[in-house]
């Protein structure tokens, strides 16, 4: 028994940030820009994350019965609130009335990964028997805008996708992590709260914070290895996979990693250039849209892979 995605939807919000408006608040162009990461654009969100994550729910399940779903698992660093986490509020919008497990997961921009081989976990454990799990970050409200270095990675958005047991699905799944030493990723709690037992708090907002060369380095070498050892596992070639669908952060680490395993750049889907880093929403975005105009075919076998903050990073090979 396998874990088979059955459906898939995605959201991207409707306002649209060219590189030529970045230029107008720092000092950066298009170019500056499009020759270092192959970004162009991004979306910036204006309301919510939960307003994302539903509405790509919603999209996900629009030939499903809601109340067919047994869990809700939700990928975000960037939740409304703590409490509820933002996998209840999708629930809440749904409308699922159920007494269904929700729950949110965080491993920056792997965490569709994670979550994606929680669900499958639960499937083939029999403890649950359709699962939608939910990609969705608000980058926007964590950037710095006077860092050009990091604001103009990101953009906001979301993804899902709807999981139950099948005879094809999720083949191997690769999940990892490697000690921060030099916080190269890092986004501080925001302390604005007094507490009169302890001592005082600072007002303090923190920021989205990246060493970008290390990071660089982190997500070449880890993209490489993981694809080659879940090919060797699997007792398969590059030849054998029809599509590479990674996180969406850099082209250049895109076309490397083609590079490293000696085949077309064209078999990495990308988005980058319209969508920049959407973080946990990278991947399922791309999946969806893929899926949607017909450039993944049934049968068709993948690579869904990411890596991020933590230093957290995953991969899996799924036959759709």
């Amino acid at each position: 028994m396998k874990t088979r995605i059955i459906a898939s939807g995605s959201y991207l919000p409707s306002k649209v940030v060219t590189n030529d408006d970045f230029a107008k608040i720092m000092d950066t162009s298009d170019e500056w820009i499009s020759q270092r990461t192959g970004i162009k654009e991004r979306r910036f969100e204006e309301d919510s994350n939960a307003h994302m994550a539903s509405y790509a729910a919603i999209k996900a399940l629009e030939n499903i019965d809601y109340e067919s779903i047994d869990c809700i698992i939700a990928a975000t660093y960037t939740p409304d609130s703590y409490i509820p986490g933002l996998a209840a509020e999708v629930r809440k919008t749904l409308n699922i009335r159920r007494p269904i497990p929700t729950f949110d997961l965080n491993a920056a921009c792997s965490g569709f990964i994670f979550a994606l081989e929680t669900a499958n976990a639960y499937i083939k454990a029999k403890i649950y028997k359709r699962i939608l799990v939910v990609g969705s970050d608000m980058n926007s409200k964590t950037l710095d805008f006077t860092d050009r270095s990091t604001s103009i990675l990101f953009g906001d958005g979301a993804g899902a996708v709807v999981l139950e047991a099948s005879d094809k699905g999720i083949i191997d799944t690769i999940l990892g992590g490697e000690i921060d030493r030099d916080s190269s990723l890092s986004l501080k709690v925001s302390d604005m709260q007094t507490n009169p037992f302890t001592k005082d708090a600072l007002n303090k907002v923190e920021y989205f914070e990246m060493n970008g060369s290390e990071v660089f380095k982190f997500a070449v070498r880890v993209v490489n290895k993981t694809i080659k050892d879940l090919l060797t596992r699997n007792k398969l070639s590059i030849d054998d996979i029809d599509y590479v669908v990674s996180h969406q952060a850099n082209q250049r680490i895109l076309n490397m990693a083609a590079r490293s395993l000696k085949t077309s750049k064209d078999k990495f889907l990308t988005n980058l250039e319209y969508y920049g880093n959407t973080s946990s929403a990278s991947v399922p975005i791309l999946l969806d849209e893929s899926l949607r105009k017909g450039i993944i075919k049934e049968n068709a076998k993948i690579i869904v892979i990411a890596f991020g903050g933590g230093l957290s990073y995953g991969a899996s090979l799924i036959e759709i």
